[in-house]
């Protein structure tokens, strides 16, 4: 067997360049074909050392681990920074209609896990339904008290709908106590007729009627918490009514605009969203 001997030879990776034989390996840096070849190479410089195997971007928001997702990473939230541009391949999330953060199509994919969420309309139709199963509630469970408020309150108001200055009447102390019961029972009803159900399917009768339901974002599951959270925030502008009336019609047209999950106000903290109900619209287990 014929043995090269040790010295400066036509690069055969690349014949532009020629590199030191030292008798069994290539070594060193290689040189132009031209040039005056050192009596000794130089070394190759070192490999540079690994980069760390993950990092942490303080722009990055991320979510408790969760095998729903298998096993890739979790779902991540980039924060918008000043002067950042939206990044490939993700879709705004909004707050109060200012972009605050991005998020990958894949990571709302996965997050939905196939379902569909619902339709504004289909959710505003579903309100209108409950809106009123809770009346007829009201009606069988509340109509005495507001009857009794009523009867006080009515001769009053044809007293002011006839006075020159309706100011100059004043409505009973007990009025104010019979509509704070009212107001009350009207509560306890929602709650009863909202949370409970909500809890147990995600469905509220309207929902229901509609094919749509409440889901869960987050990792862990609906609960009385988060429920109580999402029911307070629709029906506590109860008790400022009729000025609470403003926050509800906010509440009900914010999902029209909403992305990436097309949420609601009351969706937001709670970490809910409304999607298409039905086998075929349910995540595999």
């Amino acid at each position: 067997m014929t043995t090269i001997a040790p010295g400066w030879y036509a690069d055969p990776a690349d014949p532009s360049t020629q590199r030191y034989w030292d008798g069994s390996a290539w070594v060193g840096k290689p040189i132009p074909a031209g040039a005056e070849p050192p009596a000794e190479p130089e070394p190759v410089d070192p490999e540079p050392e690994p980069l760390p195997h993950s990092t942490v971007d303080k722009n990055v928001q991320e979510l408790p681990p969760d095998p729903r997702f298998g096993a890739g990473p979790p779902p991540k939230v980039i924060q918008r920074t000043p002067g950042a541009v939206q990044p490939p391949g993700t879709v705004p999330i909004r707050s109060l209609g200012v972009t605050v953060g991005w998020i990958s199509h894949r990571d709302v994919d996965r997050i939905l896990e196939g379902r569909v969420l619902a339709h504004p309309g289909h959710r505003f139709v579903a309100r209108i339904v409950d809106t009123v199963a809770l009346l007829l509630l009201n009606a069988v469970v509340n109509g005495y008290f507001i009857y009794q408020f009523m009867q006080t309150v009515w001769p009053y108001m044809l007293e002011m709908a006839a006075a020159d200055d309706p100011n100059d009447i004043q409505l009973p102390a007990r009025a104010s106590d019979q509509w704070w019961v009212v107001l009350l029972i009207s509560l306890g009803l929602w709650f009863a007729y909202e949370v409970p159900a909500t809890l147990n399917s995600g469905q509220t009768l309207g929902k229901r009627l509609m094919g749509i339901k409440v889901v869960s974002l987050a990792p862990a599951g609906l609960g009385w918490g988060r429920l109580l959270l999402r029911w307070s925030y629709a029906a506590l502008p109860l008790l400022c009514f009729p000025f609470g009336a403003i926050l509800w019609i906010m509440d009900g047209i914010w999902c029209t605009r909403d992305q990436p999950f097309r949420q609601c106000l009351h969706d937001k903290s709670p970490g809910t969203a409304v999607v298409e109900a039905g086998p075929q619209k349910e995540p595999a287990q």
